[in-house]
Parts: structure tokens; C-alpha cells; sequence
């Protein structure tokens, strides 16, 4: 979603949120600025909302799981990585899922790793030579 401070209408449709409750999450707050005809509203008042909206026991488990993930980019973890995909494996199976993974990204991180040092060594070449 956007860094900045501001929230739009059409940044909150990107959670696959209803037009009924996007303006149930809006409705009274305060319109910061208007850029391009859309109403930017302050992150912090629409964390607000959203938590606001998911203490209501009338709110869908479909529409909870939907605030909850506009809640997690709210707070700045939207980098957590969901793994519904293992639903429906056993434990020892998501266990070998997830440990594979995890060795994926070991040797991902190590050819990182090993570049980062090779483009160290190469400016601190070129600095020394100017």
C-alpha cells in the first residue's frame, strides 16, 4: 500500500474491501486534503477505524481477516508473509514445507551475501584509485 500519510478510497479497495465497508471505516472522519478528486484521510485516523470496526461482533470473519490484513500495512508489517497455502497439508508436511523454504532462502541470502562483498571490493577499488 502507500507510505505516505495519507489513505484513499481506492487504497483501502486494494484490501478487496466492500464499498459498504469502506465508508463504515470513513464515515466521520476528517478529509486531510483532496489530490486528483480523491479524499486523503490520515493514516492514524483510519487505524482508528479499523480497530474500531473489528471489536464489532457483527463484522464477517471474511471481513475481519480483511480488516486484520489493512490493520497488519497500517502498522507496517505488510511485509509478513501469509501461508494459507499449507491449510490443508499435515503439520510434518507444512514442517517440510517451510524448512525447504527456509533453506531456499539461506542460499538466496548467501549469493547476496557474496555480491554485496564483491561490489564492496570493486568501489573500494575504484575510491582508491581517485
Amino acid at each position: 500500500m502507500t507510505s505516505g500519510h495519507t489513505l484513499t478510497k481506492i487504497d483501502l479497495k486494494a484490501f478487496n474491501l466492500s464499498d459498504y465497508t469502506i465508508n463504515q471505516l470513513l464515515e466521520g472522519l476528517k478529509v486531510i486534503s483532496i489530490t486528483n478528486g480523491l479524499k486523503d484521510y490520515d493514516r492514524a485516523d483510519v487505524k482508528i477505524s479499523v480497530e474500531k470496526r473489528l471489536l464489532n461482533y457483527r463484522v464477517q470473519n471474511n471481513n475481519k481477516a480483511k480488516l486484520k490484513r489493512l490493520l497488519v500495512d497500517l502498522n507496517g508489517e505488510s511485509n509478513i508473509i501469509e501461508v494459507d497455502f499449507l491449510r490443508r497439508l499435515s503439520s510434518d508436511e507444512k514442517i517440510e514445507v517451510l524448512h525447504s523454504r527456509i533453506q531456499e532462502l539461506e542460499i538466496q541470502e548467501q549469493h547476496l551475501i557474496e555480491e554485496t562483498k564483491r561490489l564492496l571490493k570493486q568501489s573500494r577499488r575504484m575510491v582508491a584509485r581517485n
